[in-house]
């Protein structure tokens, strides 16, 4: 490649002192030899910047080069036939193609003077790797001469490239090795989350981010940050290679700590690779699990009294006690009773784990409700993550009917009853003072007739 450079920056700095002059010198010779064609150096033509009396180039633009020839002739007057000679393939700028046309001579006006001319045009395509310099470019015209004669001329003309490689610039230094990279691009745990004192199974997707490099002999690994996650076996697993933009997905089951924290818990995948060279690499993703404690709400079982009555206001009370390691969020008792109103709901609220807090409320018992009423009390509550839990509970109670108290009674009344009760009295009294004195006297002459009976004997 140096060697080829070289030899293009010798030819280009030849060939561009020969383009300075090379066009008027052309068509000069070619008339003094007498050839049927020559160059029409004074006018300028479509395509043209200057004329060849001016030092005409041909225009490079947009991965091409545009050739202007305008041929004249006195001798030719039929249709030319013009061929291109790109020169040598290994050091041409130009993409090779068969480039040969035929062209017919035409009339062309400049101001008050008209022009007969074979009018040559070709766009040259440039190839992508071209080398700045400048590149000779052979024309061959051939046709019929006004004494019937076939002749074929050749043109030379100088393309000057300028967009490509700069054979002077310093050779480039060779590229770097690039490393190629693992990457955790996915993972899924089963459920979404881990239960405290449970398994499931996490699936963790790596990925090789490079398109043009396989990795091989790759050790991932497993840990839990806060220790209370567990994976199965050693946590670590072994693939023999992933190739470019690849993946590999390791499947595996991890098991959380009964007492493990009620949270999000981080965790790290680490990659220990090689690449095809053999050259070791290490890298660590981070990512997080979710671990939830069981919900253990237990309540003393919720009674009304068996019998209420109506108008009247009976109290209720409920304890409910948290078992678990989470807290419970917004604990509420909600109550739906025929025949009891102003229950309604009570909010316990936030219960610590080990901690119990009791919901009271009032029911007042309808006037108008009568006989045995049933409903349901809906304890509801929600864990740490938001969920909502909820139970029905029934409840029952019979209503009876208030009995009115009888009305006090009047003064009259009151004395005739206590002049009734006062005789009442006396006549009991009397009645057992007399038969008090009766047996007293009966038991005193039996005794006296037994002592008799004992002094006979």
């Amino acid at each position: 490649m140096i060697i080829m450079r070289k030899l293009h920056r010798l030819a280009g700095l030849l060939l561009l002192s020969l383009a300075l002059s090379a066009f008027p010198g052309l068509a000069a010779e070619a008339a003094a030899a007498g050839a049927p064609l020559s160059i029409d150096s004074r006018h300028l033509y479509e395509g043209m910047e200057r004329s060849y009396a001016e030092g005409y180039m041909p225009t490079v633009l947009g991965g091409k080069a545009l050739v202007v020839l305008p041929f004249l002739s006195d001798s030719v007057s039929g249709p030319l036939d013009v061929s291109v000679n790109l020169g040598d393939p290994a050091l041409s700028p130009f993409v090779y193609k068969n480039y040969r046309k035929q062209f017919a001579k035409e009339s062309f006006t400049f101001k008050n003077e008209t022009v007969e001319c074979y009018l040559v045009q070709f766009s040259l395509e440039l190839a992508k790797n071209r080398v700045n310099g400048c590149y000779p470019v052979t024309f061959t015209a051939s046709g019929i001469a006004g004494g019937g004669e076939a002749f074929a001329q050749d043109f030379m003309l100088y393309v000057n490239i300028s967009d490509g490689i700069d054979p002077h610039a310093p050779e480039r230094a060779p590229e770097p090795h690039s490393q190629p990279r693992l990457m955790v691009a996915a993972y899924k745990l089963e459920r979404g989350f881990l239960a405290a004192g449970e398994s499931a199974a996490l699936a963790v997707t790596v990925r090789n981010t490079s398109s043009t490099q396989q990795v091989k002999n790759i050790k991932l690994s497993f840990s839990a940050e806060s220790g209370e996650i567990w994976p199965e076996g050693t946590g670590a697993t072994y693939c023999s290679h992933i190739g470019a933009g690849g993946s590999y997905t390791w499947t595996f089951t991890v098991t959380a700590l009964p007492a493990a924290q009620s949270r999000p818990h981080p965790a790290a995948i680490t990659m220990d690779y090689e690449d095809s060279r053999g050259q070791a690499y290490s890298a660590s993703d981070r990512i997080v699990l979710q671990v939830r404690q069981p919900v253990r709400l237990e309540y003393e079982e919720p009674s009304l009294p068996p019998r209420v009555t109506q108008g009247d206001t009976v109290p209720f009370s409920m304890t409910l006690m948290n078992l678990g390691k989470s807290t419970i969020y917004n604990a509420l008792l909600k109550f739906e009773i025929p025949g009891l109103a102003g229950g309604g709901s009570a909010l316990v609220g936030t219960i610590p784990p080990g901690e119990s807090l009791a919901g009271t409320t009032n029911f007042r018992v309808d006037a108008d409700a009568l006989g045995e009423v049933a409903g349901t009390l809906t304890l509801s509550y929600e864990d740490d993550y938001g969920e909502r839990y909820e139970k029905e509970i029934p409840l029952g109670t019979t209503i009876e009917k208030r009995v009115s108290a009888p009305p006090p009674p009047s003064s009259e009344e009151k004395d005739g009853n206590s002049r009734i009760s006062g005789w009442l009295a006396w006549a009991g009294g009397a009645v057992l003072l007399a038969a008090a004195a009766f047996f007293a006297i009966r038991w005193y002459r039996q005794k006296k007739a037994m002592e008799e009976d004992e002094m006979r004997l």
